[in-house]
C-alpha cells in the first residue's frame, strides 16, 4: 500500500512538473510571437493568436494588443462578407498600423447581454408584444456553445439574473414575466453590463438595450457610459420602443438621452434603432433582423499600439476599399 501511495505521489509530482513546464514554455512563446509583432514582422495566425490571448491572463506576459470588432455593411446595410486582410486599414490617432491579427467570426461563439428596461413607462401590453418580436429572432439564433445574460433595470436598481446560460427560451420567458414599474435609469443599466463581459475576448460580444429611453434616474453621464462600452470592446445596440421614444427624439434639445443613446451606439460599433410606428412588433423585429446578421458577420482585427502612447482615449478608424462599403467599428480606445 504504502509503495502505491508513493508511486502515485511520485506520479502527481512528475505530472505537476510537467504542467509547471508547459506553462513556462506557453508564456516563453508568447513573449517570442509578441516581440515579432513589435518588429513589424508577419502577422499572428490563429492559433499563434489564441495562445497569446490566453497568456494575457497572467500576470507574467503583458500583451498589448488592441482588439477592433467591425461589422461591413453596404448601401442598403447588409453585411458584406468574404473580405480579406487587404481589404481593412486600421488608423490609430490617424496614423496606419498594421494588423497583428485578422479574423473574420462566422462560426465563433457569442456572448450577449440583454438589458431589459422594467421601469413602469414599460409596462402597456403593446410594449410586450414589442419586445418578445424584438427578441424572438435572436433567441432562435442561439447556439449550444453561445451565452446569454438577463440584466433588468429601473429605479430600484440594476438586476443580473442568474449565470450566462445557453438556453434563450427560457430567458425570453422570464424576461417577459418581470413586472414593470418604477423610473428607468439606463445609464447605470449599461455600465453595470459592460462589467459583465471581459475584456478582448476570442467570442463575439454585444449588448442589446431594449427601453423607451425615457432616461429619468440615472446617475451616470452619456459619456461615462460610453467610456465603459469601450473598456469591454462591445458594440451597443439600442433598441427605443414606444411614441415616446419618438417624441423625445423630436425635441432635439441637448438634454435628450436618445441622442446620448444613439452616441453610444454610433461610438462602440452598435446600431440605433427608433421604433414606434404602427406596428412597433414588425419594426422591432425588423431591427432584431439587423442584430442578429451584424453578430454572424463579424470581423476581429488586433494591432499593437506604440509603447509611447499618451494615456487618455484614442481615436481608430477603420476603412475598407470596397466602393459603398460603411464600417461599423468602435472608434476609441484607451
Amino acid at each position: 500500500m504504502m509503495c502505491r501511495l508513493a508511486a502515485w505521489c511520485l506520479l502527481l509530482a512528475l505530472c505537476g512538473s510537467a504542467a509547471l513546464g508547459d506553462d513556462v514554455a506557453d508564456r516563453q512563446r508568447a513573449r517570442r510571437l509578441m516581440e515579432r509583432v513589435a518588429a513589424g514582422g508577419a502577422a499572428l495566425s490563429d492559433e499563434e493568436f489564441e495562445a497569446v490571448m490566453a497568456a494575457s491572463h497572467t500576470d507574467q506576459v503583458e500583451v498589448e494588443l488592441v482588439m477592433v470588432t467591425a461589422v461591413v455593411v453596404d448601401r442598403r446595410s447588409r453585411p458584406l462578407t468574404g473580405l480579406t486582410r487587404q481589404d481593412f486599414q486600421l488608423f490609430d490617432d490617424g496614423q496606419l498600423r498594421p494588423l497583428a491579427w485578422f479574423g473574420e467570426e462566422l462560426a465563433a461563439p457569442f456572448r450577449l447581454v440583454l438589458l431589459l428596461d422594467v421601469s413602469g413607462s414599460m409596462a402597456d401590453r403593446s410594449r410586450t408584444a414589442a419586445i418578445r418580436a424584438a427578441l424572438l429572432p435572436l433567441m432562435r439564433q442561439v447556439r449550444r456553445r453561445d451565452r446569454m445574460r438577463l440584466v433588468t433595470f429601473a429605479d430600484r436598481g440594476v438586476v443580473v439574473h442568474g449565470t450566462w446560460r445557453s438556453r434563450p427560451m427560457s430567458l425570453l420567458a422570464e424576461a417577459l414575466a418581470i413586472e414593470r414599474r418604477g423610473r428607468t435609469a439606463l445609464a447605470d443599466a449599461l455600465a453595470a453590463a459592460a462589467e459583465l463581459l471581459a475584456p478582448s475576448p476570442l467570442e463575439r460580444q454585444a449588448i442589446v438595450l431594449v427601453s423607451d429611453g425615457l432616461d429619468n434616474a440615472s446617475r451616470l453621464a452619456p459619456s461615462e457610459v460610453a467610456e465603459a462600452a469601450l473598456e469591454v470592446e462591445a458594440p451597443v445596440y439600442v433598441l427605443a420602443l414606444g411614441g415616446a421614444a419618438r417624441e423625445i427624439q423630436a425635441r432635439r434639445d441637448p438634454g435628450n438621452p436618445l441622442a446620448g443613446l444613439a452616441d453610444i451606439a454610433r461610438q462602440t460599433g452598435g446600431r440605433f434603432f427608433l421604433i414606434g410606428g404602427e406596428d412597433e412588433a414588425a419594426e422591432a423585429r425588423a431591427a432584431a433582423l439587423r442584430i442578429r446578421d451584424d453578430l454572424r458577420h463579424q470581423y476581429r482585427l488586433a494591432f499593437r499600439p506604440p509603447r509611447d502612447r499618451r494615456e487618455g482615449s484614442h481615436r481608430i478608424e477603420v476603412r475598407v476599399g470596397r466602393r459603398g462599403a460603411r464600417v461599423l467599428a468602435r472608434r476609441a480606445y484607451r
